[in-house]
């Protein structure tokens, strides 16, 4: 009978050491999901992929980005000419016979800085745009300049100019 008892001593001993060695199993693979999953790990070191990939179906693979940055291009151009038609037409009113009252002339001159500031703006905001060849400047039509000049009096949308 006492060889029995031992038997049975060492097989509760068994029992209870492998049920503690699945229960630190299950305990290390809690605190491992936990980690990866629960503190951020997966993300964070998903981040680069998940964001090139949000990125490429976002302005590459979505066709109404791709139209609406083609047509951003040419819609700032021809806002840049409406502006400098405006401002030629004012000019021409300031410098005709017969001259305009002082009071239209106050009105002619705050009018034309502001279209020439709207001009710039326009100028500027192409020309940071076109430069963006991550984003929405890989859409500039090569028909259309690369960049557009503050300087110049006269802009042009259909003549292409040399890309860098």
């Amino acid at each position: 009978m006492k060889i029995l008892d031992d038997v049975r001593n060492i097989s509760k001993a068994t029992a209870l050491a492998i049920a503690g060695l699945v229960a630190l199993v299950i305990f290390g693979l809690l605190a491992a999901s936990m980690f990866v999953f629960g503190f951020g790990f997966f993300a964070q070191k998903t981040a680069n992929f998940r964001g090139e990939t949000q990125k490429r179906n976002q302005v590459e693979g979505s066709g109404a980005f791709r139209a609406a940055a083609y047509n951003h291009f040419f819609d700032l151009c021809a806002g840049v000419q409406s502006n400098e038609a405006s401002i030629r037409n004012l000019e021409d009113e300031l410098h005709a016979t017969p001259a305009p009252t002082t009071e239209r002339v106050s009105i002619i001159m705050p009018s034309l800085t502001a279209l020439r500031n709207a001009r710039a703006a326009g100028i500027n905001q192409y020309n940071a745009d076109a430069v963006k060849s991550y984003t929405v400047g890989q859409f500039r039509s090569r028909s259309l300049p690369y960049q557009l000049s503050l300087t110049a009096k006269e802009t042009s949308c259909t003549t292409a100019s040399s890309t860098p």
